[in-house]
């Protein structure tokens, strides 16, 4: 059907040519056949362009573009847009020279010799056209490619291209004569359509060149062999495509008679065989779906059993957690408020003993003191690491950036942003917890991830609280992470799944991993 509407297109028959092309459409989308769609589209569209519908010609080539562009097809893309040029070329458009280019890379990844003329040629023509001395280097580069495929009517059309050339450029018109008379010489006057096309470019513009010299008379004789010859082609054509478009009516009618005669013989042997197959069918199936049911009915069943699992080792999880937590900042309370207190205290009570005292048992105070100083400073430390006190006094913010500078160093830096405001704060228990769920994190990046580079970052959206933590590290295989991250990730999931939140992990092998939790606040 694509090559009947050519066969249409090139009688100017542009209404049976289109016409055939939007028979062909539905059928090419029935099959989902999208190299043919795309060639139907660019065929709608070159018709439209020969009947002066650019919008519409635009329209449809851009159709056939995409579809060549979907399917990475470098033949179909350089098609579509040669017939963008025609049609930017016609309407003058400033998008000609882009199409030019278009099509140039697209012939380039083509090893199509007649791909390469064509492209050469049409930068030629057009540069030419305009009377820019450019379209000499692509004239030659389509001469030496038309001389190495052979065919004589590719150089035929470049020496004419040549001639042209001399006239608009050059304004040499003897020299133009020698070009266009080099092309005749190529053939010998025949019936041959392509031949015939060629001698009578060449006869109207050998007259063209003997009416700019003046010589009228050579001008009317090589104007008579134009039309002469422009007779015979015009009969010719239509001769052959009304014998072809007979010749494909005759055979298609004698296809459907027997595509037809085909089906009742087909559908009778069947008939029989059906039924058959039926009944069994039948039988299979009913054998199938109460297979199929009861196995899904027992997977069920296993799935609920493992999901209840799961939840109980989590709430397990999740419940030692908060124990932990909340034995973390009592240990915390007492050795801060307390155990501290206390060793100031007793350092107190020695000091008032000092004055009482021999010098040598002074000596023994200053060691003794050393000491409960050594003492208390541990339960400070140990007290800090059970909660941080910037988390306590300033908030989780501050809390997590020190956390972020005090992890960096020469081999690893943690940089952290926030779009909370300053003097953000939550509810201290829900600090804690996100405080220590972080820590875990950068732990992991530290001790296993080979990163050089680390980010936390934290932001509000509605009523949620968003953590990103990425690197840049070896990253791992998510499906395994269980394997291969032991039980830290694990809590932390817990811990996640106890605040209501969600927990999403992105991790490509020597490219880094994205850690994302989302949690109510």
């Amino acid at each position: 059907m694509i090559q009947k509407s050519e066969i249409f297109r090139n009688l100017n028959d542009y209404e049976n040519a289109l016409n055939t092309l939007y028979e062909a459409l539905p059928v090419a989308e029935k099959y989902n056949l999208q190299d043919k769609q795309s060639l139907i589209y660019r065929g709608i569209g070159n018709v439209n362009g020969l009947s002066f519908e650019f919008t519409k010609a635009k329209k449809y080539l851009h159709k056939a573009l995409k579809i060549a562009l979907k399917l990475n097809n470098n033949d179909l893309l350089n098609k579509a847009n040669q017939g963008l040029l025609r049609i930017h070329y016609e309407t003058g458009s400033d998008s000609v020279e882009y199409y030019l280019k278009k099509i140039a890379f697209y012939t380039s990844k083509s090893n199509n010799l007649s791909d390469k003329y064509k492209n050469y040629s049409n930068f030629s023509k057009i540069y030419l056209d305009k009377g820019n001395p450019i379209g000499k280097k692509y004239l030659d580069s389509s001469y030496t490619i038309a001389k190495k495929i052979g065919k004589r009517e590719n150089i035929a059309n470049t020496l004419n291209d040549f001639g042209i050339y001399y006239i608009n450029v050059e304004k040499n018109y003897p020299k133009a004569l020698e070009k266009f008379f080099e092309a005749i010489e190529l053939f010998d006057v025949s019936s041959n359509s392509n031949n015939s096309r060629v001698l009578n470019i060449s006869y109207a513009n050998i007259s063209y060149c003997y009416e700019k010299m003046g010589n009228y008379k050579k001008a009317l004789e090589y104007n008579n062999k134009y039309y002469e010859l422009f007779e015979e082609i015009l009969s010719g054509r239509l001769d052959a495509a009304r014998q072809e478009i007979e010749t494909k009516y005759q055979i298609k009618k004698i296809e459907d008679e027997f595509k037809e005669k085909q089906s009742l013989i087909e559908e009778r042997q069947t008939r029989n065989q059906r039924l058959l197959l039926l009944f069994a069918s039948i039988f299979i199936l009913a054998g199938f779906i109460f297979y199929f049911y009861y196995q899904n009915l027992l997977l069920k069943q296993k799935n609920k059993i493992k999901d209840l699992d799961n939840d109980l080792q989590y709430k397990i999880i999740s419940a030692t957690l908060d124990g932990q937590d909340q034995e973390r900042n009592k240990i915390s309370g007492i050795l801060h408020d307390h155990v501290s207190a206390i060793l100031s205290s007793v350092g107190l009570h020695l000091s008032a003993f000092e004055s009482s005292l021999t010098k040598e048992q002074i000596e023994d105070l200053k060691k003794t003191r050393s000491l409960l100083k050594d003492a208390h400073d541990k339960v400070r430390d140990l007290s800090h690491e059970l909660v941080p006190p910037l988390l306590v006094k300033l908030g989780l913010q501050y809390a997590l950036k020190d956390l972020c500078e005090n992890n960096s160093n020469k081999l690893i830096h943690f940089e952290f942003h926030s779009t909370l405001p300053r003097e953000k704060r939550f509810h201290p228990d829900f600090e804690n917890r996100i405080y220590f769920i972080v820590s875990e994190l950068l732990n992991n990046i530290i001790k296993h991830s080979g990163a050089s580079q680390a980010k936390l970052t934290i932001e509000e959206l509605g009523e949620k609280l968003h953590i990103t933590i990425e690197d840049n590290g070896k990253g791992f295989d998510t499906k395994n992470i269980n394997k291969s991250n032991g039980f830290g990730l694990t809590q932390i999931k817990a811990r996640v799944n106890n605040m209501n939140g969600k927990m999403k992990i992105k991790s490509i092998i020597n490219k880094g991993t994205t850690i994302q939790i989302s949690v109510d606040e």
